[in-house]
C-alpha cells in the first residue's frame, strides 16, 4: 500500500487529479446504488406518503345565478300576501324533485395515478336484488409477505361466488368484504369471484364501491337498473304509416277546411287529428279526419296534449289550423332527417319560407332562489351533421315533426291556455334534442278578421302574470328573459 501511495505521489499533478476524480465517481455511484436498493421496494418507499382517498362530490358548490337587466324577476310577480307560503311550498317540492331525480351516479370521481387496483370504471350494470359478479377486479402489486384488500358498498352486500377458507375472508354477505392472501395469484382468484347484490329495490339507481389496498383507494360506480322493454313503431311502406298530422282549432272552421283541402292535395290518406275546444262545435265529416271535441275554451296546450295522445304513428306533424300545404311541404324530407339521426326528437321547418328557432341559456342557481333562464331567438347551437340545411337548436316554430313517444314524455302543460309555445321546449330542455331545417316549408293563410276569435286570441295581462308565476313555481326559476 505504501509503495502504491509513493507511486501516486511521483505521478504528474494532472494525472493525480484525474485519478482522484475517478475515485470520487466510483464512491458516489456505490452509495447511490445502496440507497436505491434500500428504498426502491414499494412498501419501503411509499410508507411515509400521506394516505390519499379519491375526491367525490362537486368541484364547486352551486352559486346563485345572475339575471340580466331585461329579465323578469319572477318573485316580484307573486302576490305579496301569498309569497311566503308559496316560497315555502316551492322549496319543499324542489327538495322532493331533487330526491327523485338525483342519483349517486352523478357523483364526481377522480382516479388516482399509479394505482395497483384494477376495477370496472364504466358499464357495470346489475338488476335490483340479483347477485352479479363484479368484472375485472384485480390487484397488481410488487411482492409482499401478504396482500389484503377491502371492498365497501352502501346499498348492497358483497359475497364470494365460491367457498373460501374462513381465514381469507371477512364480512361475506355484508356491505364490507375483506380479503387477505399470502399469494397474489390466490388473492386475484378471490377477487374474480366477488359478487354484488343490491338490497335496495329501485328501478334505476346506483351504488359506489370503495376498493382499498394499503394507502390506495379507488371508487367505482355500479348502475342498478331494471331493463326496459322496447316500444317500437312499424314504419310500414308509406307516409300514412309513418306520420299523423295534428292540429288544434278554436272557432276557425273556415281556415281549418282550407287546411284540410291543401293537405289532401298532396297527401290523400294521411290521418289528421283535430282537437276542437270551440264553444259551439261544428262537425267535420272529412275522410281520415279524427275530430276530438273538448269542453269550450280549454286552451292551446290542452288541445295539443289531447291531439298528440291519440297519435298511433311513430311521428306526428304539428300544424296550425290556418296553415297551408304547398309543393314545398315535403313531410318525407323531415322523416328522412329524423330516421338518419335517431337521437333527434323534434325537427322544425319554415313557415312561408321563414324559420323561427331559438336557443336557451339556463343556470340552475343555488337551489334556494332558483335558476336563471334566457331564450335567445335566431341563435343556433351548431349545424346538424350530414344535413347542412339543418341546425341544432332548443326550440322551433309551430310547424314541426316530432317523435310521438318523446313528446308524450314531456307533454304540453294544460295550465297554459293562450300564452304558450316556447314553454314546451323549456320544459323539455335536456330531454328533447331539437333541430330546425330550412329546406321544408308550409304556407300561411291570409289573416281573417273575426272579432270573437280575436277577443280570445289576444291574452290580457292576467294571463301573462299567471305564466310568469307558473315559471317561478313549476320551473323553480328566479328570473326569465324572452329574447
Amino acid at each position: 500500500l505504501l509503495d502504491a501511495l509513493d507511486s501516486v505521489c511521483r505521478m504528474p499533478s494532472f494525472v493525480r487529479t484525474g485519478l482522484l476524480l475517478l475515485l470520487s465517481l466510483v464512491i458516489f455511484s456505490g452509495m447511490s446504488y445502496l440507497w436505491h436498493s434500500r428504498f426502491s421496494k414499494e412498501d419501503k418507499f411509499e410508507a411515509p406518503m400521506k394516505k390519499w382517498s379519491p375526491i367525490t362530490g362537486q368541484v364547486k358548490p352551486l352559486a346563485s345565478c345572475n339575471c340580466s337587466a331585461m329579465a323578469h324577476d319572477l318573485a316580484g310577480h307573486i302576490p305579496t300576501a301569498n309569497r311566503a307560503d308559496i316560497q315555502k311550498r316551492r322549496a319543499e317540492e324542489y327538495k322532493k324533485h331533487q330526491a327523485r331525480t338525483g342519483s349517486i351516479l352523478n357523483t364526481l370521481l377522480l382516479a388516482a395515478s399509479n394505482s395497483p387496483l384494477q376495477y370496472p370504471i364504466q358499464g357495470f350494470t346489475v338488476r335490483p336484488l340479483v347477485p352479479t359478479l363484479i368484472p375485472g377486479l384485480a390487484l397488481n402489486s410488487a411482492q409482499r409477505s401478504s396482500y389484503k384488500v377491502s371492498l365497501n358498498v352502501t346499498k348492497g352486500v358483497l359475497r364470494l361466488g365460491s367457498t373460501s377458507k374462513a381465514e381469507s375472508v371477512e364480512g361475506g354477505g355484508k356491505n364490507l368484504l375483506i380479503l387477505e392472501k399470502m399469494n397474489l395469484a390466490e388473492l386475484n382468484k378471490l377477487l374474480a369471484n366477488v359478487t354484488y347484490t343490491s338490497t335496495v329495490y329501485h328501478i334505476h339507481t346506483g351504488d359506489l364501491v370503495h376498493f382499498s389496498f394499503e394507502h390506495h383507494e379507488a371508487v367505482f360506480p355500479i348502475v342498478i337498473r331494471r331493463p326496459t322493454v322496447p316500444v317500437l313503431f312499424d314504419m310500414g311502406t308509406n307516409i300514412r304509416d309513418q306520420v299523423t298530422v295534428t292540429t288544434k282549432t278554436f272557432l276557425r272552421y273556415k281556415e281549418l277546411k282550407v287546411l284540410i283541402r291543401s293537405l289532401r292535395q298532396f297527401y290523400k290518406d294521411v290521418v289528421l287529428i283535430v282537437a276542437d275546444d270551440s264553444f259551439t262545435p261544428e262537425k267535420i265529416t272529412e275522410e281520415n279526419v279524427l275530430q276530438y271535441i273538448m269542453p269550450g275554451g280549454q286552451g292551446w296546450f290542452a288541445g295539443r296534449t289531447l291531439a298528440v295522445s291519440q297519435v298511433t304513428t311513430k311521428y306526428f306533424l304539428w300544424v296550425d289550423d290556418d296553415f297551408l300545404f304547398t309543393d314545398k311541404t315535403k313531410i318525407e324530407d323531415l322523416v328522412e332527417v329524423m330516421e338518419a339521426t335517431p337521437e333527434l326528437d323534434v325537427v322544425g321547418a319554415s313557415v312561408n319560407g321563414s324559420e323561427f328557432y331559438f336557443s336557451i341559456d339556463y343556470e340552475e342557481g343555488d337551489g334556494v332562489y332558483g335558476g336563471c333562464l334566457q331564450r335567445k331567438s335566431k341563435v343556433k347551437i351548431r349545424s346538424l351533421p350530414n344535413y347542412p340545411q339543418c341546425s341544432i337548436v332548443d326550440g322551433v316554430v309551430n310547424f314541426f315533426l316530432a317523435r310521438t313517444d318523446a313528446v308524450n314524455r314531456v307533454r304540453f302543460d294544460p295550465k297554459l291556455k293562450r300564452v304558450a309555445h316556447s314553454e314546451f321546449f323549456m320544459d323539455g330542455l335536456g330531454q328533447l334534442m331539437v333541430a330546425s331545417c330550412g329546406h321544408v316549408s308550409i304556407g300561411h293563410q291570409s289573416k281573417m278578421a273575426m272579432a270573437e276569435y280575436q277577443r280570445f286570441r289576444n291574452p290580457g295581462n292576467a294571463e301573462v302574470q299567471y305564466k310568469l308565476q307558473l315559471h317561478y313555481y313549476k320551473n323553480h326559476l328566479k328570473c326569465i328573459h324572452y329574447g
